[in-house]
C-alpha cells in the first residue's frame, strides 16, 4: 500500500530539514544528480530516474534539465523554498528525501587523515577537498549480505575511480561488475590500494554550476571489500625477513628507501596482475564507505581567461596537494609545444641512442665498398658534366 501523497508545504518542510541537517551533503547529492542528468549517457547513468518526468514510458530529460536550472544554491534554498513552484519542490523532495538512502554525512577536516589511513598509500596523492561517509541502514539488503560474507573472511579497504556522472547510480545501486568497461584481467570490479591510481580514472567532470563544492568535481569511492580468495584477485606486497627461509614473507611497511626497495611480489590467482590492484568478481563483496571529492571552480578573470581554482573552505585558491595558497600566474601562457617536440622531450634517451646508431650506420656505409663504388661513379658523372660544359663553352 502506497503512502498518502504529501502536501506541498510538507515537502518544503522535509527539504528544509534535510538542508539544515547537512548542507554540504545536500550539495553533493544535487551535484551528482545534475551531473548524471546532463551527461550524454543519462539513460544509463541517471538511475533511479524521477518518475514525475516519465511520460508514456519516455524520459523527459529536457523538461527535467529546465527544472534543475531553477534550483538556487544550497545556501539560498532555505530562504527561497517558498518561491519555488510545485514541480521544483517535488523534484527536490524526491532527490533529497525519497532517495536519501544510503545517507551521506560530511566528514570533518580533522578526521580526513583517519579516513585515508584505512587504506595506506605508498605514492603521493592529492588531498581531497571534502570527504563524505556513506551510511547504510542495518536493514539494507546489500549491507546485510556484505556483513554475512564478512563473518567468514577479513575485510580490507581500497579505492575505486570513475567518472562523475556515474556516481549517482553507484551511490544507489553500488558497484556493478557488468557495467565495468575495463576487462583487461577479467570481468569484475577493479579497485586499487593506491589513491593516485584511482585518480587517473576520475577526471574532473561538469557538476552543478551553483555548487559551493565546485562547478567541476572529481569523485573517488573508498570501498570496503571482503577478501574472499575465491572471488578476489590481487597482488600482495611482501618482503623477505632477515634470517627467514625462502618461502617466509611478511607484509611490507613503508621506509625511507621507498616501497620498491623492500617489496617483492607474490600473486594470487592466475596470470600477471598489476601491483596494488584488486579485482573483485562478486558484487556482494564490495560496499562503498566514503566518497572523496576534489572540487574546482571555473572562474573568469579580468582578462577573460578561464582559470580553474580549488574550492577551499573559504573559497580561496588552494593547492590540493600541499594545502598552501597558490598565486595565479601574472605572465601570459605560451602556446604548448607540438606533439613531436613533446615526444622528443619525453624520450631523450631513445633519441640519443637512435642518433648514435644512425651515425654508426653512416660511417659504416662510407667505409664500405658499395660506398666507394657510388663515390667513384658520382665523380665520373660530375667529370663528364664538367668536361661537357667546359667543352661547350670553349667552342663558343
Amino acid at each position: 500500500m502506497e503512502p498518502a501523497p504529501l502536501s506541498l508545504e510538507a515537502k518544503r518542510l522535509l527539504v528544509l530539514k534535510t538542508i539544515i541537517h547537512d548542507p554540504a551533503a545536500t550539495d553533493l547529492r544535487l551535484s551528482l544528480f545534475i551531473s548524471a542528468a546532463k551527461s550524454f549517457r543519462y539513460d544509463s547513468c541517471l538511475q533511479p530516474f524521477p518518475p514525475d518526468f516519465i511520460t508514456n514510458n519516455e524520459k523527459s530529460i529536457d523538461q527535467l534539465c529546465r527544472v534543475l536550472e531553477t534550483i538556487p544554491p544550497v545556501a539560498d534554498l532555505p530562504a527561497g523554498l517558498a518561491a519555488l513552484d510545485e514541480q521544483t519542490v517535488g523534484l527536490l523532495h524526491w532527490i533529497l528525501c525519497r532517495q536519501a538512502r544510503p545517507a551521506l554525512r560530511t566528514v570533518p577536516k580533522a578526521q580526513h587523515d583517519e579516513v585515508l589511513a584505512k587504506c595506506p598509500c605508498y605514492a603521493k596523492y592529492a588531498q581531497p577537498s571534502h570527504i563524505f561517509e556513506v551510511v547504510y541502514r542495518e536493514t539494507n539488503s546489500s549491507e546485510r549480505t556484505f556483513q554475512d560474507h564478512a563473518t567468514e573472511f577479513r575485510t580490507r579497504h581500497a579505492f575505486h575511480g570513475s567518472r562523475l556522472f556515474n556516481f549517482h547510480s553507484i551511490l544507489h545501486y553500488g558497484l556493478q561488475q557488468h557495467l565495468n568497461k575495463v576487462s583487461l584481467f577479467g570481468e569484475g570490479i577493479y579497485l586499487s590500494a593506491e589513491l593516485q591510481v584511482s585518480q587517473m580514472f576520475s577526471p574532473n567532470g561538469s557538476g552543478w554550476s551553483r555548487s559551493t563544492l565546485g562547478t567541476h568535481l572529481a569523485c573517488i569511492a573508498l570501498c570496503e571489500y571482503v577478501d574472499n580468495p575465491n572471488y578476489v584477485k590481487s597482488q600482495e606486497e611482501t618482503q623477505q625477513l632477515p634470517g627467514t627461509g625462502e618461502g617466509t614473507t611478511a607484509h611490507a611497511t613503508p621506509s625511507s628507501d621507498g616501497p620498491s626497495a623492500i617489496m617483492s611480489t607474490s600473486f594470487t590467482g592466475n596470470g600477471s596482475f598489476p601491483e596494488r590492484y584488486i579485482l573483485v568478481k562478486n558484487n556482494e563483496l564490495v560496499q562503498v564507505r566514503y566518497l572523496l571529492l576534489y572540487g574546482t571552480t571555473k572562474e573568469t578573470n579580468n582578462n577573460n581567461n578561464n582559470t580553474a581554482t580549488s574550492a577551499g573552505p573559504h573559497g580561496s585558491t588552494v593547492d590540493p596537494l600541499y594545502a598552501l595558497p597558490v598565486r595565479p600566474p601574472s605572465y601570459q601562457m605560451r602556446h604548448p609545444p607540438s606533439r613531436f617536440i613533446q615526444w622528443i622531450a619525453n624520450n631523450k634517451g631513445f633519441v640519443l641512442i637512435g642518433g648514435y646508431v644512425g651515425l654508426l650506420l653512416i660511417v659504416g656505409f662510407i667505409n664500405s665498398r658499395n660506398a666507394h663504388f657510388v663515390k667513384e661513379m658520382l665523380l665520373q658523372k660530375l667529370n663528364h658534366v664538367y668536361n661537357a660544359v667546359l667543352g661547350y663553352r670553349g667552342k663558343d
